[in-house]
């Protein structure tokens, strides 16, 4: 398996090949389940426009990125943040922990499937995602007798 120091340089790279000539900083937004992933790419150019610019097909990356950053009992992440501007060093944030707001919302039974794959303790499940389950099994239906 690649380790994330692996992981993340390919992901910044795929982002620097799509972005036009004279951009001056751009952000790559991922909202990731095992089951769905939404992608984002915002570019600022030097002349201070925004054009729309279609984000790396890079979900192989991210997906291998989530499984390579598991941690057992803690989870992995749920949303990243990839930074670049230009002439400096890339930076990426991670959120294990906060609802990632996804538009349009997710059926919760992606979060339930993404919680049998990486699994937390207790004590890592944020109320938001003790919410999310419980909708999640209020939606399975019955057995029947």
């Amino acid at each position: 398996m690649a380790s994330p120091d692996e992981l993340i340089p390919q992901i910044f790279d795929a982002v620097e090949r799509v972005l036009p000539p004279k951009w001056r900083h751009a952000t790559f937004r991922v909202w990731a389940t095992v089951v769905a992933y939404q992608t984002e790419l915002t570019v600022v150019m030097t002349d201070g426009s925004s054009p729309e610019v279609a984000p790396p097909a890079v979900t192989n990356l991210l997906a291998a990125l989530r499984e390579a950053m598991y941690q057992p009992g803690r989870g992995t992440w749920f949303s990243a943040a990839f930074l670049l501007r230009a002439g400096e060093e890339p930076e990426a944030t991670f959120n294990y922990d906060q609802d990632p707001r996804w538009f349009p919302e997710l059926p919760p039974v992606a979060f339930a499937r993404d919680l049998a794959a990486f699994p937390r303790a207790d004590e890592w499940i944020p109320e938001w995602l003790r919410r999310v389950l419980a909708d999640a099994a209020a939606m399975v239906p019955a057995p029947e007798d």
